[in-house]
């Protein structure tokens, strides 16, 4: 109790003391501006280039740098919550909650096989599914605006006017539409097919029949070309749609097995549990005498 009494006297006398070093408004002000410019700097000097690369492709609205201080923040606010409480109890500082430490830190780490890294990787795949999907649904509706017979939308203003109907390529899709204004349809599609991954499955095929396409003057060769895509874009959908199947198949099958683990562990120890009972019963007698 007398430890409990000084731990608080201790604080109060803290919290004491800032109060008068902030009595006045403008030192308030300035205090809490040098706080939160000290908590945005050693953010920034937290951060992770390949951490935020995974969370701007998860589409998380979320800063590396606040993540990995909020991660250090948590091992520490633990092991001071527990050296308090061993300071109040009058106990020696356990090697365990120094262990416990280092696990937050480790599962929070964003490294691909650890738990919040492989929670990134399965967002960051699950988003680019859905960017794909997107994407195609795109080249279908450009692909109908090329085929009308009463006239068809300039490549720019279909940008913007379908940006509207998507989630993941909008702000894409609206740069897209500027830069085929300012700089040529030719110039915006290079950059809008650069803005995927190097390897992407079909986004060279996607930047040929866009360029292609644009770069025909006569609606006819261009309707023309378009019909003769179809394949290549109806393939480029079916193989889309297994890979969405597929991704989902496999988050399947893990909610499916984890029960038929979780019992087999359960019989297991239950059967563990069933061999020590017995094998009290029978401390101290002899069977084969």
């Amino acid at each position: 109790m007398e430890r409990l009494l000084l731990l608080l006297a201790v604080i109060g006398v803290a919290y004491l003391a800032l109060l008068v070093f902030i009595s006045s408004a403008g030192r308030q002000e300035q205090y809490f501006f040098r706080l939160r410019a000290g908590v945005k700097t050693l953010g920034e000097r937290m951060t992770n280039d390949l951490l935020q690369q995974m969370l701007a492709n998860t589409g998380l609205p979320l800063s590396a740098g606040r993540i990995m201080l909020f991660r250090y923040a948590a091992a520490f606010i633990y092991l001071l919550v527990q050296a308090i409480g061993n300071f109040v109890r009058a106990s020696p500082f356990s090697l365990f909650d120094l262990l416990v430490a280092l696990l937050i830190v480790a599962v929070t780490s964003p490294m691909r096989y650890l738990p919040f890294g492989w929670l990134l990787g399965w967002l960051q795949q699950r988003s680019l599914i859905q960017k794909d999907g997107e994407l195609i649904s795109f080249i279908r509706l450009y692909e109908n605006n090329r085929l009308r017979r009463r006239g068809y939308t300039q490549f720019g203003a279909f940008c913007a006017a379908s940006a509207n109907h998507f989630q993941h390529i909008r702000q894409d899709l609206y740069e897209l539409s500027e830069r085929a204004v300012d700089e040529g349809s030719e110039r915006a599609i290079e950059w809008f097919c650069s803005t995927f991954p190097e390897h992407h499955p079909f986004i060279s095929d996607i930047r040929s029949i866009l360029l292609a396409t644009e770069a025909m003057d006569d609606d006819f060769e261009a309707a023309k070309y378009l019909q003769e895509q179809a394949k290549t874009i109806a393939k480029i959908s079916s193989d889309q749609y297994l890979k969405k199947w597929s991704f989902i198949g496999d988050v399947a099958t893990i909610v499916n097995v984890v029960p038929s683990i979780a019992t087999f562990l359960m019989i297991v120890s239950l059967a563990m549990q069933y061999i020590m009972l017995i094998k009290g019963s029978f401390d101290g007698i002899g069977m084969f005498q």
